[in-house]
C-alpha cells in the first residue's frame, strides 16, 4: 500500500475488425522547455434537442467508414461500484458539428505499407532493456527543432469540449480504447516497455499512445514506428509532462504545441523515407498530420488550460478506468481485477507504456481475452469519440473531483 506522499508518478518529482481503428480481439534515446487555475462544472444538464439526430448521423457515418491515470488509485486494489459516484454525466450534443470537428476523425490511423516498408518484424520486435529509465543531470529544457505549428487544427466545439472521461456510446455499444501514456520528464529519459506493443500487434488490438514530446524525440525510431502502425493512435501528453493546474500562459501552451510540432517533424521525416522507398502516397497520406488528442500529464488542468487545449484543436482525453500499473511493485493480478472490475461501454483505460508500468505486460493478455470474451471491441480514442456521445466535464480528476490535487504539492510545475 502506498504511503500518504508517495505518488503514483514515481519518486518525487520522479481489431483487426472490419471497421478502421477497431478490432474484436483482435517504440534512440536523449535530448526537450516548460504556470494555476480553478476548475467547475462545464456542461450543464441540459439537452441540445436539435442536435439529437446530428449525434445519431455522425455515429452512423463512422460505422460505414464515412468518418473517421492516469494515477493510481489511493489503494492499490480493485476499485469498487462506488466509485461511479462522480458528478451527473453531462452529455452534450451539437446541433450540428462543425466541418473540423468531423475531419478529426480520420478513417485510418495509418498504413500498414508504410510499416511494412520500413522495418522488418524483428525491428519492430521488442528488445532487452528499452523500458530502463535513465536519469538526466543536468535536465533537459531544450525545445524540439522547430517550435511552431505547419498543421494547427481548428478550434473545438461541443460535444468535445471539456474533460472527456468515456463515451456515451450508441445502444452501449461494447467499446472500449486501451490508452498508454508515454510520459518523459526534463531529468529522465523514459523507456520503452515494447512487449506492450508486441502483444497488441500479435492480437491485432488497436490502442492510443500519449507520448510526451521529448519522449518523441529521445525514442525517435519507435516513435516513427507507432505512428505509421495502422492499428495505433498517438496522442499528444506534454512536452515535459507539466502539471497543467500549476503551469500558466505560454509555460503551459508550451508544453502542447511543441509536441505538436515534435510529432509534425516525425511524421515529416517518416513520410521522406517511405517515398524513398517507393511507397504509394495515398499510403503516406493515411498517416496523420498532427496528434488529434490530448492527455493533461498527472491528471491535472486549470479552466484556463483545458481551453486552451481545446482552442489548440485537441479533445482533452481524461479516463474512467484506472489500471493502477503507476504503483511501483503493482501485481499483474491486481492490474487485471481493476481494469475488469471497471470497464464499461465506452470506457477509457489508462496504463503505462514508459517503464513505469507495474504489472501491465503479464496481465495485458488476460485483459484483452476476457474483454474480447465479453463482447468488447478495441477501438482507437479518435475512433471512439465518433462512435456516442462524449462524457465531460469543467475539470480533471482521476476517479472523484478534487482527488488530484496532492501532485501540486509532490510536483509543482511537474516538468523535472
Amino acid at each position: 500500500m502506498r504511503k500518504r506522499d508517495q505518488s503514483p508518478f514515481g519518486k518525487r518529482g520522479s481489431s483487426a475488425a472490419k471497421r478502421p481503428g477497431s478490432s474484436r480481439v483482435s517504440g534512440n534515446q536523449a535530448r526537450g522547455k516548460p504556470g494555476k487555475g480553478g476548475s467547475g462544472p462545464l456542461l450543464t444538464r441540459r439537452r441540445l434537442i436539435g442536435g439529437l439526430a446530428a449525434g445519431v448521423v455522425i455515429a452512423l457515418a463512422v460505422r460505414t467508414g464515412q468518418l473517421p491515470h492516469h494515477a493510481a488509485k489511493s489503494r492499490p486494489r480493485a476499485v469498487p461500484r462506488a466509485v461511479a459516484k462522480e458528478p451527473e454525466a453531462e452529455v452534450a450534443v451539437p446541433a450540428a458539428e462543425p466541418q473540423g470537428n468531423a475531419d478529426r476523425r480520420a478513417k485510418s490511423f495509418g498504413s500498414a505499407a508504410v510499416l511494412t516498408a520500413l522495418w522488418t518484424t524483428d525491428e519492430l520486435r521488442s528488445q532487452p532493456n528499452e523500458a530502463r529509465i535513465v536519469r538526466l543531470r543536468p535536465a533537459d529544457h531544450t525545445p524540439p527543432d522547430r517550435a511552431s505549428l505547419r498543421q494547427p487544427l481548428p478550434p473545438l466545439s461541443p460535444p468535445f469540449t471539456g474533460s472527456i472521461r468515456r463515451v456515451k456510446t450508441e445502444n452501449d455499444e461494447k467499446l472500449v480504447a486501451l490508452t498508454f501514456d508515454l510520459c518523459e520528464r526534463a531529468d529522465d529519459v523514459a523507456g520503452y516497455e515494447g512487449g506492450i506493443v508486441d502483444i497488441l500487434r500479435e492480437g491485432r488490438v488497436p490502442a492510443t499512445f500519449y507520448a510526451g514530446g521529448k519522449w518523441l524525440r529521445s525514442h525517435a525510431e519507435r516513435a516513427l514506428q507507432l505512428i505509421a502502425d495502422p492499428l495505433f493512435e498517438v496522442g499528444n501528453h506534454g512536452w515535459t509532462h507539466g502539471n497543467m493546474r500549476v503551469l500558466e500562459g505560454e509555460a503551459a501552451e508550451q508544453q502542447v504545441v511543441w509536441t505538436m510540432a515534435e510529432y509534425e517533424i516525425l511524421r515529416e521525416r517518416l513520410a521522406a523515407r517511405a517515398e524513398a522507398k517507393g511507397v504509394d502516397a495515398e499510403e503516406i497520406a493515411r498517416i496523420p498530420l498532427s496528434t488529434r488528442t490530448f492527455r493533461f500529464p498527472y491528471g491535472t488542468c486549470s479552466e484556463a488550460t483545458l481551453a486552451m487545449v481545446g482552442r489548440l484543436g485537441l479533445p482533452a482525453i481524461q479516463w474512467d478506468v484506472i489500471s493502477g500499473d503507476a504503483v511501483k511493485g503493482q501485481s499483474p493480478e491486481t492490474v487485471r481485477r481493476s481494469v475488469l472490475d471497471q470497464v464499461k461501454p465506452g470506457s477509457i483505460v489508462v496504463f503505462h507504456g514508459n517503464g513505469r508500468g507495474s504489472g501491465t505486460v503479464a496481465a495485458l493478455p488476460a485483459i484483452v481475452r476476457e474483454l474480447a470474451h465479453r463482447g468488447y471491441r478495441f477501438v482507437n480514442v479518435s475512433y471512439l469519440l465518433g462512435a456516442g456521445q462524449p462524457v465531460a466535464y469543467g475539470e480533471c480528476y482521476e476517479l472523484r473531483p478534487g482527488d488530484n490535487q496532492r501532485y501540486d504539492r509532490l510536483f509543482g510545475a511537474g516538468t523535472g
